[in-house]
């Protein structure tokens, strides 16, 4: 090691630099990891554990030492690692929850076309088989889970699957979510207890089975799906618009309690194409919507905003992001 180099003891709660994670090669052979403790393991094809060491960062410079004594080093340029001859680029683990379909199902195929391996969780597990083979014809990585965010020990099981097939949890999309509008006076209360059980605490349920991990690393990101109804209320919508309202204050709260480390994103839609819709049994609602969804946005341009706020440098926190229709007021 250059023990002229300036240096800080990184840890898990507060990492030194930006370069925490995940570093893979363009042919996905060489999966370099850069863990908050100092500590590094290498993969090279089926060997998962090709170089295990210690490396210190001096500001774009990295050294390592593994614990044969072998020592190399690299460089970091544009979020690009330079070591060994090789290049490899950051990439990171991705839970998307609710990923059977419109947001969550686009979102997946978005980042995992940017190289991320992904990990798809919902109740209909055969349309994540689906979305498996898809995304793997095209050269990704992707695992599907069963998962009921309604329920802790499912949430749990989702996050554990991550870990072990992929080691670490780099970002949590929080997507899951349903809508059956009506008004308060049709007292329909098994849809309200469903919103405030899938919306609030799924949200809370997936925060708490990926949280203790991205602590542990050092880093992480957790990117919620809100809604417009987050910021104001219209008929029909007081209970869907309530729990969304609790889910952006949720995630704020999220981000004023966290490291640096930890970055924090709400994703706020308007009318985008999906199946929300599809859950109303209010007649009234029902036909109130068909008029307010007539002019709807592609599910993949909210895809686009949370890879945007996911491919930010680590020293970047994008906080908010509403995006509706043009022709949205």
């Amino acid at each position: 090691m250059n023990d002229d180099a300036t240096t800080t003891t990184p840890s898990a709660s507060h990492p030194s630099h930006p370069y925490v994670g995940l570093w893979v090669t363009a042919d996905g052979r060489v999966r370099h990891e850069l863990r908050a403790d100092g500590r590094y393991v290498e993969a090279r094809g089926d060997r998962e554990a090709a170089y295990v060491g210690r490396y210190e960062v001096s500001g774009n410079h990295v050294e390592y030492r593994d614990d044969t004594g072998f020592t190399a080093d690299g460089d970091f340029l544009d979020d690009v690692l330079h070591h060994g001859g090789m290049v490899l680029h950051r990439r990171k683990v991705v839970l998307v929850t609710g990923a059977s379909s419109g947001i969550g199902r686009a979102t997946a195929v978005r980042l995992a076309a940017a190289g991320h391996p992904v990990v798809l969780g919902a109740r209909r597990t055969d349309r994540l088989d689906a979305l498996v083979t898809e995304i793997e014809a095209a050269g990704g990585t992707a695992l599907a889970v069963s998962l009921d965010v309604t329920d802790l020990a499912s949430t749990r099981a989702f996050a554990a699957a991550a870990l072990d097939r992929f080691g670490r949890i780099d970002v949590l999309v929080a997507n899951a979510g349903v809508m059956p509008l009506s008004p308060l006076s049709s007292g329909l209360v098994d849809e309200w207890d469903r919103m405030l059980d899938v919306n609030v605490r799924g949200l809370l349920y997936s925060i708490a089975a990926t949280l203790p991990t991205m602590l542990a690393q050092g880093t992480g990101h957790v990117v919620t799906m809100a809604s417009i109804g987050a910021y104001e209320v219209t008929p029909t919508a007081a209970v869907y618009c309530g729990t969304k309202y609790a889910a952006r204050a949720i995630t704020d709260g999220l981000r004023q309690e966290s490291p640096r480390g930890l970055r924090v994103t709400t994703v706020s839609p308007g009318v985008t194409e999906s199946e929300l819709a599809s859950t109303i049994t209010d007649e009234t609602a029902a036909a109130a919507m068909v008029e307010y969804r007539a002019e709807a946005i592609p599910a993949d341009a909210i895809a686009r905003a949370v890879d945007y706020a996911v491919a930010e440098r680590p020293d970047v926190d994008v906080n908010e992001i509403v995006v509706r229709p043009a022709a949205q007021r």
